[in-house]
């Protein structure tokens, strides 16, 4: 399969292409997966050097980001990155796909069991993606506020490469640890 470097039009189509692969065929009838849902990006955008947009798929919720210029940074699978958006830093995770290349995706939920309706996912994710460009509220310096949120951890090992030697947790769930 020749994979593009980058996508220099919205790569949306291909994202619901290759997603939709993967829920028709690794993903069927598993019960991690909501028959409620299928594949859809929502809100796809041009960040910076990025395409980013919301990817649902039966069995998760993610921000995904493609590179849309030769100038975006070629990645690994597995490596980390923080990018900087208006709302915050959020931390990707590089994946390879066969269709799509090499892709970045910050997990949001998982399993989605719990929204009834492809309607439903697709309202919350178009509030991901309208927060994901709000500048941060301003909060009053006496009263610090930490709160968790999904791909926004302080993780050391961003900054270092992958140990190709340990294996990946994709190995380990594969039962390919060496």
């Amino acid at each position: 399969m020749n994979r593009p470097a980058f996508f220099s039009a919205s790569p949306a189509a291909e994202i619901t292409h290759s997603f939709r692969q993967i829920e028709q065929d690794a993903m069927h009838g598993l019960p991690v997966c909501n028959d409620q849902l299928t594949t859809e990006v929502v809100g796809l955008r041009r960040f910076e050097q990025h395409w980013v947009g919301a990817l649902i798929t039966p069995w998760t919720l993610q921000l995904i980001l493609l590179p849309a210029t030769t100038e975006a940074e070629c990645l690994r699978d597995g490596d980390y990155r923080t990018l900087e958006f208006p709302q915050g830093p959020v931390v990707f995770m590089a994946s390879d796909n066969s269709h799509l290349g090499v892709y970045m995706a910050c997990s949001l939920m998982s399993p989605l069991h719990d929204f009834p309706s492809q309607g439903a996912i697709r309202q919350t994710a178009q509030e991901v993606m309208e927060l994901l460009f709000q500048p941060p509220a301003e909060k009053p310096q006496s009263e610090p506020v930490k709160v968790a949120m999904p791909g926004r951890l302080d993780i050391e090992r961003e900054a270092k490469p992958v140990d190709q030697t340990a294996g990946s947790r994709r190995d380990f769930l594969r039962g390919r640890m060496k």
